[in-house]
């Protein structure tokens, strides 16, 4: 993807032009990249970026008058993502890199159980993992 195609693909999803089986884990990560991008570098650009994330995600469940947002889910991959991106490429070969190594989107349950993951806490809150610590 070029740069003008992840920034197209986000805000695709901030208008909620995606129908939900549209839009797929790799373009989660593609999301996650940009807005960790956007918020800088600072202390402070995990929270901005999450919060950002949070408020796009709500609003495209509640656009498609779905159910499901789960904040541990969501917390997990952008931590996964902040772990692996390096600020010194540039936002094309970052989202490259990052669905490259989290391809595999079963890997959080190497760190959840499917109950844990699951539960209203889960899906409330942030959970720490029952399986294994990163």
């Amino acid at each position: 993807m070029t740069d003008a195609e992840i920034l197209t693909l986000v805000d695709r999803l901030e208008r909620c032009l995606f129908a939900p089986s549209e839009f797929h884990h790799k373009d989660h990560l593609t999301v996650a990249v940009a807005y960790l991008y956007a918020a800088g570098f600072d202390s402070a650009s995990f929270d901005t970026a999450m919060d950002k994330l949070r408020a796009t995600l709500a609003r495209f469940i509640s656009y498609h008058g779905a159910r499901g947002y789960n904040e541990t889910l969501t917390r997990f991959w952008l931590l996964q993502v902040e772990k692996r991106i390096d600020r010194k490429l540039c936002l094309q070969e970052s989202v490259k890199r990052v669905t490259a190594e989290l391809s595999r989107k079963e890997m959080i349950y190497e760190f959840y159980s499917r109950e844990k993951l699951n539960s209203p806490e889960a899906k409330q809150g942030w959970v720490e993992p029952d399986l294994k610590i990163w």
